[in-house]
């Protein structure tokens, strides 16, 4: 969670074929889940998917997931999310068969939320190997819902679903990136902080306007790291994932985090493997998870917030 800065959102379009492509494999999945078609949602998941909901405790593997959505789809109840705005990347591997992805949705029960992951090609179809879900808590309400959250958590402990550990040398290199990320911003470091960035890379925060490049996070951070003033996202677990390429140089995150402002956290997104050999952050995405029995009241205010905002 960082101080408030507005930006405009604009729905943005994939460039290229495989990105239109892919983007186009996610509103399929969003579609047959809103008319409950349990076949054609499944059709767009990959074997390997993984899954992770809006709380901690919600990670699923493809098994788990199907399992869990067969019950509903069959009494005809499907779920609303339609994407308002969406941004898929093309991984940098001659096969174009793997992409990243951010999007924000409007949900019928929920209202804004926003999801991210990585899909996969697999013939002539793209599936989506890896989501993340979650609900954008805007600034204004941040310090009474995260608040709450701690409350909730404390009387109520939520444990955090089992992950993937880093068991390959690329995903231990992308891991310690990601350690040294975090170290960066307790201490103000900027300059280690950004060169630990993609130039291409893209910053997602807790509040629905906040998607920024990096070049536009440097302007906005740059002045906080001069006065000493840094944030502290603590890792307490961790899931990455090797793409399957052969280049071997994408990898997927998602973990659990522990704020000493705000609370749990989770941040998802990816890391590249640069010409020099580097791993570097391309997608960073922070959220605050709300609890399940928090979650219908806690959107509802944020949707009851956003209507009293300003045109």
């Amino acid at each position: 969670m960082l101080p408030f800065v507005a930006a405009a959102l604009i729905a943005l379009s994939p460039q290229t074929a495989p990105e239109q492509q892919a983007a186009a494999a996610l509103t399929d999945m969003h579609a047959a889940a809103a008319r409950a078609d349990s076949a054609a949602w499944e059709a767009r998941l990959a074997p390997g998917l993984v899954w992770v909901g809006n709380e901690t405790s919600e990670r699923w593997d493809h098994d788990a997931f199907v399992a869990f959505a067969q019950p509903i789809f069959a009494r005809g109840e499907g779920w609303t999310y339609s994407a308002r705005e969406r941004h898929v990347t093309l991984a940098p591997d001659p096969c174009e068969c793997v992409a990243w992805f951010d999007e924000l949705l409007d949900s019928q029960t929920y209202g804004t939320a926003r999801g991210e992951g990585m899909l996969v090609r697999e013939g002539d179809d793209w599936r989506v190997l890896r989501y993340a879900l979650s609900y954008p808590i805007p600034n204004d309400l941040a310090k009474e819902m995260t608040g709450e959250i701690r409350a909730f958590e404390a009387a109520t402990p939520v444990v955090d679903a089992p992950g993937e550990p880093a068991d390959t040398p690329e995903e231990l290199a992308a891991a310690a990136t990601l350690d040294a990320v975090h170290r960066a911003a307790a201490a103000a470091d900027g300059a280690t902080y950004f060169d630990l960035f993609d130039p291409d890379g893209v910053y997602i925060g807790t509040d629905v306007t906040e998607r920024w490049s990096v070049a536009e996070f440097r302007a906005f951070a740059e002045p906080y790291f001069a006065q000493g003033k840094g944030w502290t996202y603590t890792p307490r677990s961790r899931s990455l994932t090797l793409a399957p390429l052969d280049c071997r140089c994408i990898v997927w995150f998602d973990e659990a985090l522990d704020s000493e402002s705000y609370g749990t956290s989770r941040g998802t997104g990816v890391l590249v493997r640069g010409d020099d050999g580097k791993w570097r952050v391309a997608l960073y995405a922070l959220t605050f998870p709300i609890p399940n029995a928090l979650a219908r009241d806690m959107t509802a205010r944020i949707r009851a917030a956003a209507v009293t905002l300003p045109a």
